[in-house]
């Protein structure tokens, strides 16, 4: 796969999955179970049935590389896909989540501190450890073709609440309540974070604008004309992300979401509500320090359970 030219938090895996999943197809669980019974003799066959057989999970990775070898992961979201249930849910882990991380001197240290020190394996493994969520596979992403992508999804731009604060920091040429943006400053807009929600507002931020693409790309595929774009829009995606998704894998995915379409994304952040406390740290300096039990418990209620669990 070609080195990635897109950004951050919008998972091209989540732009595969919503954009595939209004279609008139229907099909059972248990009708496809059947018709791949007898196909296990290669690794797409394989694949398709592990797709069937219970919720896959893939590690979205959004990156500032700014053209730089390393370079630590601006926004980290741990997505699960269940063809079973139609369901999608997506984590968004915060970055300045205090964690283990494996082989680390200090032991401790920032999430994003393990995508600088290992990429996207010691990132999964890291994760792994400390939530007990186990990963199947990884998409990154960078912020470069982030504005280019969104003016070709959505090229009306979309309408978002804007604040003072961001219009003086981002030097936005606008009034203060809802306006329409578009690519760069929507952009600008989710990787926003000098105000005093400071990064749980730029989550939130993403995950709005997130099921905002959903409903917008929705209505766009519901339609004949923009059926027969996906292929491209497909090719699209796969030029520009990395990832241990094959072509045919990742095509795969996207027809059985056609067959299988999800209603809604739910969405959960971790750390959750009371289950972190600020500190500081002569290595590390201000990180969140969680409290592991009652967020692995949230973690595994979110992705186990059939209903929403957010908090």
């Amino acid at each position: 796969m070609k080195r990635l030219v897109w950004h951050f938090f919008i998972l091209v895996s989540v732009f595969l999955l919503i954009s595939c999943q209004q279609s008139p197809l229907e099909q059972s669980g248990e009708q496809y179970k059947k018709s791949t019974e007898h196909k296990v003799n290669n690794p797409l066959d394989f694949f398709k049935n592990k797709l069937m057989d219970k919720p896959i999970h893939f590690l979205v990775v959004g990156v500032d590389s700014r053209d730089e070898e390393e370079s630590r992961a601006d926004s980290i979201m741990i997505v699960q896909y269940s063809a079973e249930n139609r369901t999608i849910k997506v984590a968004s882990v915060m970055r300045d989540s205090y964690v283990e991380i494996p082989g680390y001197k200090q032991k401790y240290g920032k999430l994003n501190l393990s995508h600088f020190l290992g990429g996207e394996e010691l990132l999964k493994e890291t994760l792994q450890n400390n939530f007990g969520v186990n990963i199947d596979y990884t998409i990154t992403v960078d912020f470069h073709g982030f504005a280019t992508m969104i003016d070709t999804l959505v090229p009306d731009g979309l309408k978002v609440n804007v604040s003072s604060e961001m219009i003086n920091d981002m030097n936005f040429d606008m009034e203060v309540g809802e306006n329409i943006l578009h690519g760069e400053d929507l952009l600008k807009y989710v990787r926003f974070r000098h105000d005093d929600l400071s990064d749980f507002g730029r989550v939130n931020r993403q995950q709005e604008v997130l099921l905002q693409l959903k409903n917008e790309i929705n209505e766009k595929i519901s339609s004949l004309d923009g059926v027969t774009h996906i292929p491209d829009f497909v090719d699209m995606v796969v030029n520009n992300v990395e990832t241990d998704l094959t072509f045919s894998q990742m095509f795969t995915l996207c027809s059985n979401i056609f067959l299988h379409p999800s209603e809604e994304i739910d969405t959960l952040r971790i750390p959750v509500t009371d289950g972190y406390t600020n500190k500081e740290t002569p290595h590390a300096g201000a990180v969140l320090e969680l409290d592991f039990p009652k967020n692995q418990e949230v973690l595994s209620k979110f992705f186990n359970e059939t209903l929403t669990v957010n908090e």
